[in-house]
């Protein structure tokens, strides 16, 4: 394994040769992963070089790409913006949204990565920005805890900004007996030692999505309000650290798949992983919070940025979805027939819900600490939309497939001599060979219903909490206080208690 090098060095040692101070291409990306990280795959052995390993090339080099479009004249606009302060190029990913305009760019360069990865990877280039943003929106509460704290937030944000950084984000605990004290469960991460130069870590955090694909884990305890104070941190962790390894999941996709059968896993996928810290030496600098059990709880708060982003990028996804249906529409000549018409208007009404939701929550945005955060009220209607009706668009798209996804044959078989030339005859499509029909079939069913498909459905069942969380964070938030009290001044009925009106209307500050 390469020697550790320094995150900060290895990144201001990648960004020098190349041709923006600011910017990588994606070769200079993934130079800047060889830098001495710990990786176990799934067969238990030690990962030399992540660029170059089966289970991570495909999807390394995937997003290699969307950092090229960085460069792509024809892409550039949307994917950097120019600091006016400086006169330089930087990640749209990076830009803190202080306009609905930012948004609008932000969410410009969410299409281009999610239509480039058919939205398979829920944490692309540009979304590790969020939490970090998250907690420049709430910065205010760090600052009460601790100015150094806040100087850190925004050290750490400016510095992702001038080294085009990708992080990932830990926020759930290790699942287990969920009976146990938090003292006692063993794989809590927590401070083990408080140094004057920074804490050591011990215990460990899942699903560490992308990962192994970044430079840094934002790492928060939002999510759990009860946790005792050694193991309340928020913090900042170079994926290279001394003591830290990340272990790989079995692969969903297989590294031999070519285009044509697979036109999605073939572009590879991202490797979730859990994330082992064992006395990992986090130094002042990446602190952001300390034992600060005040913070917990504050989920919906400080990933605000988070939510809008896996909404946009499933708005996004529900385009493609359509376009999908539509696709099988024209090709299997089945437009006339009206179940089949019914069918794609539901995937039609399920794009036009995000989007509407993504569009008033930019509408209602509000400025936070500096930060502009899209409404939360829609955004978490919209998140429960997309995750209630999630499968249901994926069994539409396999029922309108009719047999088109059984009947499905390799390139090699297409390729035989005699059984390639039946094929051709037997299948063809409206306005379409029958090879190109099955190479889109062998699209859906990467998009519908292969393991990568079922990895991508479980991912987005789960992401920042489950539909009855969700159900109950939007019957809890949701202010619905000024029609209640039009109608209750209607009727002549006695308006709501104090404690009532906390259920109608809850405070986001």
């Amino acid at each position: 394994m390469s020697t550790i090098t320094d995150t900060t060095s290895k990144l201001m040692e990648v960004l020098s040769a190349g041709p923006e101070p600011h910017l990588m291409t994606g070769e200079q990306y993934k130079e800047s992963l060889r830098d001495g990280r710990r990786v176990i795959d799934s067969k238990g052995n030690e990962i030399k070089d992540v660029t170059a390993h089966p289970a991570l090339k495909r999807g390394i080099d995937n997003l290699a790409k969307v950092y090229d479009s960085q460069f792509d004249p024809e892409t550039k606009d949307v994917t950097t913006f120019v600091n006016p302060e400086d006169g330089k190029r930087y990640s749209t990913g990076w830009m803190v949204p202080k306009t609905k305009e930012d948004l609008k760019r932000r969410r410009e360069a969410l299409r281009l990565s999610t239509y480039h990865t058919f939205g398979v990877f829920g944490r692309p280039n540009d979304y590790g920005s969020m939490m970090a943003m998250g907690f420049l929106s709430i910065i205010d509460k760090i600052e009460k805890e601790n100015s150094e704290y806040a100087d850190n937030v925004r050290r750490f944000v400016e510095f992702s900004q001038k080294h085009n950084v990708i992080s990932a984000d830990l926020i759930p605990d290790v699942q287990t007996d969920k009976n146990l004290p938090s003292d006692q469960k063993k794989g809590t991460l927590r401070v083990v030692e408080e140094r004057s130069d920074g804490i050591v870590l011990r215990g460990a955090k899942p699903c560490g999505s992308v990962g192994v694909q970044g430079h840094f884990a934002t790492v928060s305890t939002a999510t759990s309000p009860n946790l005792d104070p050694d193991a309340a941190l928020w913090c900042a962790v170079p994926i290279n650290s001394p003591g830290l390894t990340l272990v790989l999941r079995e692969p969903v996709t297989s590294p031999d798949s070519n285009f044509e059968d697979h036109p999605i896993d073939s572009h590879g996928e991202e490797t979730d992983n859990m994330m082992i810290f064992n006395d990992v030496f986090i130094p002042n600098k990446y602190i952001f919070s300390l034992r600060n059990t005040k913070l917990l709880g504050l989920y919906r708060e400080s990933c605000a940025l988070c939510h809008w982003h896996i909404l946009a990028r499933l708005m996004y996804r529900a385009e493609i979805f359509l376009a999908a249906g539509q696709t099988m529409v024209d090709i299997l000549g089945t437009d006339s027939f009206q179940g089949v018409r019914d069918s794609v208007s539901e995937i039609i009404s399920y794009s036009a819900s995000l989007k509407a939701h993504i569009l008033a929550a930019e509408e209602e945005a509000e400025l936070w600490n500096g930060v502009l955060v899209p409404s939360t009220k829609f955004v978490t209607a919209g998140r429960l939309q997309s995750i209630l009706l999630y499968p249901r668009i994926m069994h539409i798209l396999r029922d309108l497939s009719g047999q088109g996804l059984i009947s499905r044959f390799t390139s090699e078989t297409w390729e035989h001599p005699e059984i390639g030339p039946l094929l051709d005859e037997y299948l063809p499509g409206a306005g379409v060979t029958a090879r190109e029909k099955n190479t889109f079939f062998n699209f859906v069913w990467d998009l519908a219903c292969g393991s990568h498909s079922s990895r991508v459905a479980l991912f987005e069942n789960t992401n920042s909490t489950n539909a009855p969380v969700v159900q109950s964070e939007l019957y809890r938030s949701y202010d619905r206080s000024e029609p209640v009290k039009f109608l209750r001044e209607y009727l002549g009925l006695p308006q709501v208690n104090r404690e009532m009106k906390r259920l109608y209307k809850a405070d986001l500050k």
